[in-house]
């Protein structure tokens, strides 16, 4: 599975507009397509009309309201206010130019670089943006939150002992601070010869602030990788007791439930959910539909065993999977599909799902003389898969080039 953005990540944020002053009822967590757009007008000292409610700032990304400055006597500020238009509109040069000039009126304002941190950010500039925080970070030592936020972008960027040491620095400042002893369990929990420090990690931080959900969502998904699938359970539901509103652990239980095959109390699960939003692939929902299909094929093909479109019903649900999973799912499919077509020969639907199972894993040889039969069966249906051949793309796909280290 992976993930577009953590869930520490996004309490990183959060912690970050708190710090800033910005009042409970306006603090969201980021979509992680919104990548790692924040509230700026926390840091610069802009004010949110209060009527607009706590969706406010989530609409300001569609550009559906305005934001209502309080007047300012301070240039830096209002360079700021500018630099943050220039954000919102993705002039991004013209953004760090005012950011430039403000850091040069007052050299020892810390905002400055924190917004030139978050434009960067944006840029999927993650070294340049840890370099701002830095920055930042020497102007104002105390504040904890930066070095946070640092650390989520170091980890991002896979700097992880430099994202851990940033971590502890957090902890030396406030030995309370559940947030960075989280911080420090998710950047541990993929080593192995560290998860003992990651387990560790993530319970002082459940037992500091019992409220940080990603500290039961990481733990939990430590235990479930060290096949201990009852403690995991047990963490997973414990957070979602702790705050039923949020998704974190209802959805990692969710797909712990799946593959156990438990999929009354998963689709409960997902009935009772308060947001769609998942932001680990695969989706819950996905592997929900998924099991639930191929029990229904399964439970279907057993009552009828000989009939074509059962054989092919439970190929399909055999052959449904991630694009980028390679696991033979498809030769298991292809033998549902090759019965059907010994018992109803000549079967256009059979052979169809034959023409697609080999082009999802790529033996051009064969899907040549299988898209032969196709045409022969059904010209229509034939020129159908021709453009999925042409459309299917397997494997990991690449969406562009992430520039983390500029």
């Amino acid at each position: 599975m992976s993930k577009l953005l953590s869930p520490t990540v996004i309490a990183t944020f959060i912690a970050v507009l708190h710090f800033a002053g910005l009042p409970d009822a306006y603090a969201w967590e980021p979509r992680a397509d919104e990548r790692l757009g924040t509230d700026f007008s926390a840091i610069v000292g802009i004010k949110l009309e209060p009527k607009s409610g706590p969706n406010l700032e989530r609409n300001l990304w569609n550009n559906t309201v305005r934001l209502h400055a309080v007047q300012q006597d301070n240039e830096v500020d209002n360079l700021l206010q500018v630099a943050i238009g220039f954000y919102r509109e993705k002039r991004f040069d013209e953004a760090l130019a005012n950011c430039t000039k403000a850091s040069k009126v007052d050299p020892n304002d810390h905002r400055p670089h924190v917004l030139t941190a978050y434009v960067h950010m944006a840029q999927m500039k993650m070294k340049s943006a840890s370099e701002a925080l830095a920055t930042a970070i020497r102007l104002r030592p105390e504040a904890k939150e930066l070095y946070l936020l640092k650390a989520s972008i170091d980890s991002r960027r896979n700097a992880h002992e430099e994202a851990l040491a940033t971590s502890r620095k957090a902890v030396e400042i406030d030995p309370n601070y559940a947030e960075a002893y989280a911080m420090i369990g998710e950047i541990l929990q993929w080593d192995e010869k560290r998860r003992a420090e990651a387990i560790s990690a993530l319970e002082m931080a459940i037992k500091i602030n019992p409220r940080v959900l990603p500290a039961y969502e990481h733990l939990g998904q430590i235990l479930e990788r060290t096949k201990d699938d009852k403690r995991a359970e047990e963490v997973f539901r414990q957070g979602l007791a702790t705050d039923p509103q949020r998704m974190n652990c209802r959805f990692a239980l969710g797909r712990l439930l799946v593959k156990h095959g438990r999929l009354v109390e998963a689709r409960e699960l997902w009935a009772g959910r308060t947001s769609d939003r998942d932001d680990t692939f695969p989706r819950f929902i996905e592997l929900l539909e998924r099991a639930e299909n191929l029990k229904r094929a399964t439970e279907a093909l057993g009552q009828n065993p000989n009939d074509p479109d059962k054989l092919i019903d439970m190929g399909l649900a055999v052959m449904e999977g991630d694009s980028w999973v390679i696991d033979d799912r498809q030769k298991r499919a292809i033998v549902y599909f090759r019965k059907a077509l010994e018992i109803k020969p000549n079967y256009p639907r059979a052979q169809y799902a034959i023409c697609k199972a080999y082009i999802q894993f790529a033996e051009d040889k064969t899907i040549d003389r299988e898209l032969a039969k196709l045409r022969k069966i059904d010209p229509v249906l034939a020129r159908e898969m021709e453009e999925y051949r042409k459309k299917y793309v397997g494997g990991i796909i690449s969406t562009g080039t992430v520039n983390v280290n500029q």
